[in-house]
């Protein structure tokens, strides 16, 4: 058995390692844009500065296996040619719809998978971990920010009203006697989640060999940041508090912060340690992974496999140039609000300043309206088409910035709304500043199809492209002021969005030529 390794030691091919090098080179130069929109965001984001660490990383657990590894025969797999299918038809659809943590984490799979085409099954299989550990270096998570705030501000007042301090609470601000605090995008924890899971991952990789100890450490690398999180922000919160304001206010609030997270990635890592398994049982599996193939070596050559691979990736940036290069839309017409109906009239009074943070935008109208004494605004931004950084759905599109001197939003949530015929969950927002208290409701226009939801939305304008569609859409509001607490206006902005709707859907498709001609337009 030992002549027989030595044997396959000695003619293990290495041609494979640099095909393979050079395949891996070479998908990063096909699908630059990709990877550089990744590595602008490890350096100009501190949440995700880990991703310059990954590839690093992977390359030295790759090396850790070389003795195993040169105990394999590649044997190129051509059935991985359909998951490099699907990874690339992923890609171009994260391009087309502009989103681009889709085309990042495509990218990765297109990689991986690639490589399962090259080098064959067994060689894979023996670094899934390794390959895997590389999807890590996706600059994803940012989605979880209001989820993991709207925890942190919950976990914090209900540890302070345990503790038997009052507390007053709007949406993400809240007062105590000593002073105001309000829960930011600094505050969610999602940099201490994504650290814990990417070392948490690794740990559990090097420490255990049973897949069952491995994902109860994952997920313990997920859950005990979350939780730590909210302790966190109660004893800064505390500490202010005690200290009359003095203390854990400044520069200070973010050295507390990092300094119990490393103190909790101690514990959790040492407690982790007691269950870590030996050198020996390490050994053992080792041992009964080996292969076992007799016989003699026959190895095919790598490089039409690549040539393959490659071919095949190609294709899809050539489809996203091509769809790219439509033909783009053009205003006919600059955008403008319709006149009132049915008692609503247009007025030039503005009975507030708050508008939505749009970017971007091709055309913009913010328009109010009175009847009986009601005023309604309307703001719309119109995107005629949707390109990187002139995206309709956006994280910079918001309610109010966050820390904004005029404005905050102190509630939100989903609301059903009839338009055009259809029920329609759509955002609403609660805003206050300036004197004004405020009930706002917010969806998209995509083509002419409505929805609220972000994903829906983009998965909309991708099929738009794909389909040679309508690439067009506009974000809209409706806003009025809140008068009685115990009732919010939802019945005016609903009567008003039944009467002024058709008259707004007019003007947006009269912006790019649709019914200019024969029809009869305020």
């Amino acid at each position: 058995m030992q002549n027989l390794m030595d044997n396959k030691k000695d003619h293990f091919d290495k041609r494979y390692v640099f095909v393979a090098v050079a395949y891996c080179i070479a998908i990063a130069l096909v699908f630059y844009q990709t990877v550089e929109s990744m590595v602008s965001i490890w350096w100009r984001s501190e949440t995700f500065t880990h991703g310059f660490l990954i590839a690093p990383i992977v390359i030295w657990l790759v090396w850790e296996k070389r003795q195993e590894l040169a105990r394999l025969i590649p044997a190129p797999q051509y059935l991985a040619l359909i998951p490099l299918s699907v990874f690339g038809f992923l890609w171009l659809f994260g391009q087309v719809m502009d989103a681009a943590v889709v085309q990042q984490i495509a990218l990765i799979g297109i990689l991986v998978s690639g490589l399962w085409v090259i080098l064959g099954t067994s060689i894979v299989w023996a670094i899934a971990f390794p390959l895997a550990f590389l999807f890590l270096a996706v600059p994803v998570g940012e989605g979880l920010i209001p989820v993991l705030m709207e925890f942190t501000a919950d976990f914090t007042v209900g540890l302070l009203k345990l503790t038997g301090i009052p507390v007053y609470r709007e949406g993400l601000f809240f007062t105590l006697p000593s002073g105001n605090w309000s829960v930011v995008e600094g505050c969610s924890g999602v940099r201490y989640l994504i650290a814990s899971v990417t070392l948490g991952c690794l740990f559990a990789y090097l420490s255990y060999q049973s897949l069952t100890k491995r994902g109860l450490f994952i997920a313990a690398s997920f859950i005990v940041p979350v939780i730590a999180n909210g302790l966190r922000a109660y004893m800064i919160v505390m500490i202010g508090h005690l200290s009359s304001m003095k203390l854990a206010t400044g520069v200070d609030h973010l050295i507390y912060g990092w300094v119990f997270f490393g103190l909790v990635m101690f514990v959790l890592f040492a407690v982790g340690s007691i269950w870590r398994d030996s050198d020996a049982t390490a050994n053992e599996v080792l041992t009964t992974t080996q292969d076992k193939t007799s016989g003699p070596i026959v190895v095919a050559s790598p490089y039409t496999p690549v040539v393959v691979v490659l071919l095949l990736a190609c294709v899809w940036p050539f489809s996203a140039y091509l769809i790219e290069n439509q033909k783009t839309p053009t205003a006919v017409v600059p955008l403008e609000a319709p006149q009132g109906h049915d008692g609503w009239v247009s007025t030039d009074n503005e009975a507030w300043q708050w508008r939505p943070v749009v970017k971007g935008a091709d055309g913009e109208l913010i328009q109010f309206y009175s009847r009986d004494g009601i005023v309604v605004s309307v703001y719309a931004g119109q995107f005629l088409t949707q390109n990187q950084n002139r995206e309709l759905i956006n994280s910079q599109n918001v309610f109010a910035v966050q820390k904004s001197p005029d404005w905050r939003v102190v509630g939100r949530s989903n609301v059903s709304l009839n338009l055009a015929g259809k029920t329609i969950e759509v955002d609403q927002a609660r805003i206050k500043g300036a004197g004004a208290d405020l009930l706002t409701l917010r969806w998209y226009r995509i083509g002419d199809k409505y929805t609220a939801n972000p994903y829906i939305g983009k998965l909309l304008g991708g099929l738009a492209k794909l389909t040679f569609g309508r690439r067009d859409g506009v974000y809209i509001t409706v806003t009025t002021p809140i008068v009685d607490e115990a009732s919010m206006p939802y019945e005016t902005l609903q009567s008003f969005i039944n009467i002024m709707l058709p008259s707004l859907e007019r003007k947006f498709d009269r912006v790019i030529g649709i019914g200019v001609e024969g029809t009869e337009l305020e």
